[in-house]
């Protein structure tokens, strides 16, 4: 009786042939993970954007109020920090903190006049998965 005579498949073929296609599945599967996460994030990313340039707008078109003065001079203040609720107020998953730092302040220098020149930074803060991203946006606005 010679090897080569007999047909069909022995349990060692179907074994190696199922461990091989249990693998490709998992690969295939964690790389459809990966590109639906990544596409989460770029669009959670997007939309953050549009939230940090909606309130440099604003804070722009509102120009260097009094609130401003003597703020940031020291370190970094803290304007606001709030979360983002959209028009029915449930939560956006999304939150903005905006913060302020003076002329003085960025240039480490003393000896330059306060509240002339301010830095708004806002950072949007949001989940992907199990990370927290940023996004900042920051303008400058004078007395």
């Amino acid at each position: 009786m010679y090897i080569k005579e007999e047909k069909g498949l022995t349990g060692i073929d179907i074994a190696i042939s199922i461990i091989i296609i249990t693998i490709f599945i998992s690969v295939l599967a964690n790389l459809i993970m990966n590109i639906n996460l990544n596409s989460e994030r770029t669009k959670r990313m997007e939309i953050a954007t549009a939230y940090a340039v909606q309130e440099i707008e604003q804070l722009k078109a509102n120009g260097y109020v009094d609130e401003y003065n003597n703020k940031g001079i020291d370190k970094k203040d803290t304007i606001s920090e709030k979360d983002i609720m959209d028009k029915n107020n449930n939560f956006t998953g999304y939150s903005k903190t905006t913060t302020i730092k003076d002329y003085v302040l960025i240039k480490n220098d003393k000896s330059k006049q306060k509240n002339l020149l301010k830095e708004l930074t806002v950072t949007v803060s949001f989940k992907v998965g199990n990370s927290t991203e940023n996004i900042d946006i920051s303008t400058y606005i004078t007395d």
